[in-house]
């Protein structure tokens, strides 16, 4: 497929690979290399690095590589002796195509180039006297062929570069047959090569009629209710913020986008026992006279059956996006999966589904699709889309919450103001617990609903109502927001939205550390108000959180140290606490520190919110720096507005507050793909301080 002037402007912002543009055009490429009509079958791009093409010719009898690369990365290549007389060099893009003969990594492939050893090979598959033809080429990892004797089409085989992807794809093809799939027609491990039978079918397109959709959601059920036969990993989820970056690399305007999304999804369901296809989409299906076969078990693995379900559904997502209307298949395959025995969790279903299609946003790209920047785009407004509709399933009342048309008049009649002419925004949602919805106007008018999933919550509004006539309300530079009533249907409060700037935002600014010092003030303020509420938050509360987090965990032994370093404190005179509080708690403006959150206002020990902002901020730094005092200045200007409205709690009480709080991110971590690298570090530094009986300092971040 060529591409348009508007994706050539595109692929052509890399300076550093000036043959980008002709590498995605193959037919362009071969004419200029003097080679026969060749079309991609697999393309790698890495920015300011590298950009790997696979060509097949058209009549599948040879394969080349296309390769270009920044300046002195070419000129290594340009010296390799060894490819002067069999690569053709286009020097003033710097790209140089490879044929099959030269391939570096994929070693067994020259076999197939050689007659005496692509016989030998073909023997020892058990398909002797075949002809072969090149179905896909991906450049020193795998190439695919098919065997055709004078009969019939009888074998795909495939050829392997590494020996773990060689192993993976035996044990998948070994579940594929054993499910009744495909048959293992052979294999070579000296060759990393294997042949499955050749199954007569069409694949099947997402314009195919339902019963298709029926009968392949029967073979996924049959597959998943197979006995595991073979030695299959653990299913590993991808990365999406490895995504979110290769995606800011191809389209810059999009990289904030796809990070918050990356962010914004759910977490997977644990890794489980079911046998999975592990790719499984409609073009691995295969529709003939006796019905549906899935092939292509290079991937098989165990895990949750809903990945499976996920990624097909995902795929039909994406083919509608180009242009296809998919809403029939996908309900017929869940039909076909139900009907077979499969049981469906919706939820979980959605959630690799939304997973699996963020996942697909550089696909365009790689198949070199017209307007590919443009379906990038799309797809990450149909993710965020998935995300927002199986939000509305999570959390009781939130499609009520969403919808402007019941939300208005309710609004209008609390507020005695005209909002909601423009759509409610979900600012932030934990599936089965809550959500914050934006109610706003064009005028800028705006209140923030509080929606939670076991009914509208009482108490904390009424902490709220009680703080601002205890004095935090804004006047003296201190405040929660305002209450603006409440409803029943649904269940929500509302509160006034104030002005200011997320503290988290602020942190790096240069005058982070005065900004901090007001914090700490409004810290101090809180904790010298009077309590609105009889909830108490006890030491054993703070230790069974923590228990509860690191239980049946390489973690666990935190908790037993939390425990001895909490033995050793004495009584503390108690306070009203905000209970959660670290930045994502506190907006500043110019003028007012507000505090935010407050449901969950206990008395307790003031250093447990003391020590928790503190722990943050080490984690913070952490992960964004490998460096757990990379925010210290701002923790000790933190700690020092505090002691000027009051006198802050006792070292070792802060000192042990803060890494138990800090222990907790072990867990919390592992649910974020952007903190696990932190995990050891923080485990390590929590065993260090909560062994120690007493500390030397403040705090040591």
């Amino acid at each position: 497929m060529s591409l348009s002037d508007e994706d050539i402007v595109l692929c052509t912002r890399e300076p550093d690979l000036p043959g980008l543009a002709a590498v995605l055009d193959a037919p362009a490429l071969a004419h200029r290399a003097d080679l026969p009509s060749m079309r991609h079958a697999y393309l790698r791009f890495k920015s300011a690095t590298s950009c790997v093409a696979g060509l097949i010719a058209e009549d599948g009898k040879t394969a080349w590589s296309a390769m270009t690369y920044p300046a002195e990365r070419y000129a290594d290549v340009r010296a390799r002796r060894h490819w002067v007389k069999k690569a053709i060099y286009l020097d003033d893009i710097q790209t140089v195509l490879v044929p099959l003969t030269l391939e570096r990594r994929l070693r067994p492939v020259r076999a197939m180039t050689r007659p005496a050893m692509r016989a030998h090979l073909l023997t020892r598959l058990g398909l002797e006297d075949c002809k072969l033809r090149i179905l896909r080429y991906k450049p020193g990892r795998r190439i695919v062929l098919r065997a055709d004797s004078q009969e019939a089409q009888r074998a795909v085989i495939k050829l392997h570069a590494d020996s773990w992807a060689f192993e993976a794809a035996i044990a998948g093809a070994q579940q594929g047959a054993f499910s009744g799939q495909q048959a293992l027609v052979g294999a070579s491990s000296s060759d990393q090569a294997m042949a499955v039978r050749w199954i007569t079918g069409q694949t099947l397109s997402p314009t195919a009629g339902p019963c298709c959709f029926v009968w392949a959601g029967q073979a996924l059920a049959a597959t998943h209710a197979a006995p595991v036969c073979a030695s299959l990993a653990d299913w590993t989820p991808q990365d999406p913020m490895g995504t979110a970056l290769s995606v800011g690399l191809l389209v810059p305007e999009l990289e904030l986008h796809a990070k918050r999304l990356a962010a914004e999804l759910p977490p997977l369901a644990a890794n489980g026992s079911t046998p999975l296809h592990g790719d499984f989409s409609p073009d691995q299906v295969l529709i003939g006279l006796s019905g549906a076969r899935i092939v292509d078990w290079d991937r098989a693995a165990l895990g949750n059956p809903a990945r499976d379900l996920g990624s097909f559904l995902a795929a039909l997502d994406l083919a509608e996006i180009r242009g296809t209307p998919t809403e029939t298949p996908g309900e017929a395959l869940l039909t076909g999966y139900e009907a077979a025995g499969g049981i469906v969790e919706e939820t979980t279903v959605q959630a690799y589904r939304a997973h699996a299609l963020f996942a697909l946003a550089q696909d365009g790209f790689r198949a070199r699709r017209l307007h590919w920047a443009q379906e990038t785009r799309e797809v990450l407004e149909k993710t965020r889309a998935l995300l927002r509709a199986s939000r509305r399933q999570i959390v009781p009342g939130l499609s009520r919450a969403l919808d402007q048309r019941v939300m208005r008049p309710r609004l209008e009649a609390i507020t005695g103001q005209m909002l909601l002419d423009v759509a409610p925004e979900l600012d932030r949602l934990k599936p089965g617990r809550r959500a914050l919805v934006r109610y706003s106007s064009s005028d800028g008018q705006a209140v923030l609903g509080k929606l939670r999933a076991k009914g509208t919550d009482r108490h904390a509004p009424t902490v709220q109502i009680g703080l601002r006539s205890a004095g935090l309300d804004g006047r003296n530079g201190v405040g929660v927001p305002e209450v603006v009533g409440t409803l029943g249907d649904p269940g929500l409060w509302l509160q006034a939205e104030v002005p200011g700037a997320p503290l988290g935002a602020l942190l790096e600014r240069p005058n982070a550390a005065r900004v901090m010092r007001r914090v700490g003030k409004a810290l101090a303020t809180l904790h010298s108000a009077p309590p609105q509420t009889m909830r108490h938050w006890t030491m054993a509360s703070e230790l069974n959180v923590l228990r509860r987090a690191v239980s049946d965990s390489p973690y666990s032994d935190l908790a037993d140290l939390a425990e001895s370093a909490l033995d050793t404190l004495p009584q503390a005179i108690e306070c009203g606490l905000h209970r959660d509080f670290y930045f994502d708690q506190v907006i500043v403006d110019s003028t007012t520190v507000w505090l935010v959150d407050l449901d969950l206002h206990a008395i307790g020990d003031p250093a447990i919110d003391v020590g928790n902002f503190i722990a943050h901020l080490i984690e913070l730094g952490l992960r964004k720096a490998d460096d757990a005092a990379f925010f210290e200045r701002s923790g000790y200007a933190f700690l020092d507005g505090y002691a000027g409205v009051r006198s802050l709690p006792a070292s070792e009480r802060i000192d042990t507050l803060t890494w138990i709080s800090l222990a907790r991110h072990v867990t919390i971590s592992s649910r974020f793909p952007d903190r696990c690298h932190a995990i050891p570090a923080i485990a390590a530094l929590c065993r260090t301080r909560l062994s120690r009986q007493r500390s030397t300092t403040r705090f040591a971040m």
